[in-house]
């Protein structure tokens, strides 16, 4: 895994995705995104996000226990960070984001 601090969002940001993953850019924290679906081949690339992650944020007010169970585990498994909100839009996001990349560069 590379040095750049890695950041998964699961579930509950679809509408902003696009602009968490810029908040991401603009901080030098690559962040991906998943919708928290776990139907068919959703599940290996939910267990594959959280396995490149150094941070799962992980939105459970619309996510499926389906998929907060899976991140949990892999999250567990991999050594992962696992923070848990409620809900997750732009203003959530970059206080998240920035808090990490402050703790980082400390």
């Amino acid at each position: 895994m590379s040095s750049k601090l890695h950041v998964a969002f699961v579930g509950g940001v679809a509408c902003v995705d696009r602009q968490i993953v810029a908040l991401g850019q603009e901080l030098g924290i690559e962040v991906e995104v998943h919708q928290g679906h776990v139907r068919s081949q959703s599940k290996e690339r939910l267990v594959a996000l959280v396995a490149r992650a150094n941070v799962l944020v992980l939105v459970t007010g619309v996510n499926s226990h389906g998929a907060v169970g899976i991140a949990k585990r892999e999250a567990a498994r991999t050594g992962a960070e696992v923070r848990i909100v409620k809900s997750c839009g732009t203003s959530r996001a970059r206080a998240l984001l920035t808090e990490l990349a402050h703790g980082r560069a400390a």
